[in-house]
């Protein structure tokens, strides 16, 4: 698929609302941002200098500069080794004559764990370097600029979402019996691959699969050596990556026929995620979806069973932000944010009932103008597989 990210477009707004904000300089460290100016994957620690006015520079470890260099769009890649991350930084900022002006920095904290948030030892540095500096904390700047999706990145994320459901429907029928979770994991990363695949992309264990009481927790699921019984549900979130966006797709199997209460956990687990689906539309605030989304459940009695309702989205490292819920927390979730054709997010709940089974349900959904698309086309339903 080829498909023209206009880089030099995205660096040029994130310098004009630099400049909007009165700052001359960002110190980007977290992952999500340098792979927006960068356009590579940039896997090591790293930092991106951008001025309000003139050339971007990445700093990332020797070993791979090259690489990113090659790769990425940023050409003025600088390796670091003997010299630390950011003291390296602070000599850039010598050279731009910016040290002693204001400099912004990405600070806070986050659900997601490769997040990349500037280290302690590693703003001592920067202090220090730069002691004439008034230092503001950027990441509710950077993290506004990356949640409407430019039209290249959601036809991206189609392919992505498309591997991911091809990988669903091989696992469909593949699926036997007295397969080990690894096993499944493995069918799944071959097809993934074999569509073209990047990287397992989730830190949470790549391709998650759970099977019997292991689905019950709605925790996170890396694959283990349990073996898959008649009777048990199974979950399958499927995990791939193309041209740096990030596919995302969960969905789940009951091994056999379902029970009377296995059925009553996946008709309200049906309903919901069809009820939540149904709700998104542009103009609507992240909260008010959410609030709508939670009196569905508590007003059908599944208030025990069924949490949460989505997660950010986007390229490597645009994994979390925004959560979707209706309750404010600095640097996790926008409740009040105004949704808009090309808000990309994934639309997540899982629904648990200890000694019954548990599912896992996400898919991608963009705004539209009208609406909201969801570019998955696996379905809801759970699939009963050796009935």
């Amino acid at each position: 698929m080829q498909v023209h990210i206009d880089f030099p477009k995205r660096v040029r707004a994130l310098q004009a609302e630099l400049a909007r904000q009165g700052i001359d300089v960002l110190v980007g460290t977290r992952l999500k941002t340098i792979t927006h100016v960068s356009g590579a994957f940039v896997p090591w620690r790293s930092a991106v200098v951008i001025p309000a006015d003139g050339e971007a520079q990445l700093f990332t470890v020797s070993m791979d500069a090259v690489r990113v260099a090659e790769e990425g769009w940023l050409k003025n890649v600088v390796a670091y080794a003997r010299v630390p991350l950011m003291e390296m930084v602070v000599r850039r900022l010598g050279e731009l004559r910016l040290h002693a002006g204001r400099i912004g920095f990405e600070g806070g904290y986050s659900w997601y764990l490769p997040e990349g948030n500037i280290g302690l030892e590693e703003y001592r540095i920067l202090e220090r370097g730069c002691p004439r500096a008034e230092f503001v904390n950027l990441t509710p700047v950077t993290d506004r600029l990356m949640l409407i999706k430019e039209p290249e990145q959601v036809q991206l994320m189609r392919q992505a979402t498309a591997m991911c459901d091809t990988a669903q429907e091989a696992l469909r029928g593949e699926v036997r019996l007295g397969m080990t979770e690894t096993e499944i994991a493995g069918i799944a990363e071959r097809v993934l691959r074999d569509c073209g695949s990047e990287f397992a992309w989730t830190f949470t264990g790549g391709q998650e699969i759970a099977s019997g009481h292991r689905t019950w927790t709605g925790a996170c699921t890396p694959a283990t050596r349990k073996l898959v019984q008649r009777g048990e549900f199974l979950l399958l979130d499927i995990h791939g990556m193309y041209a740096l966006m990030l596919g995302d797709v969960s969905h789940n199997a009951v091994l056999g026929p379902p029970t009377a209460e296995q059925r009553r956990v996946i008709d309200a687990y049906v309903r919901t995620c069809t009820f939540l689906l149904e709700a998104m539309k542009p103009g609507r605030t992240i909260g008010t979806v959410a609030v709508e989304a939670r009196r569905f459940v508590d007003e059908n009695g599944w208030g025990g069973m069924i949490r949460g309702f989505g997660h950010g989205i986007g390229h490597f490292g645009n994994e979390w932000y925004p959560s979707f819920t209706d309750v404010y927390m600095p640097y996790v979730s926008e409740p009040d944010f105004v949704m808009q054709p090309n808000f990309l997010e994934i639309m997540a709940l899982t629904c648990n009932l200890p000694g019954v089974g548990g599912m896992r349900f996400e898919r991608p959904v963009v705004v539209t103008e009208s609406g909201a698309e969801c570019l998955s086309r696996t379905p809801i339903k759970p699939w009963i597989l050796g009935a």
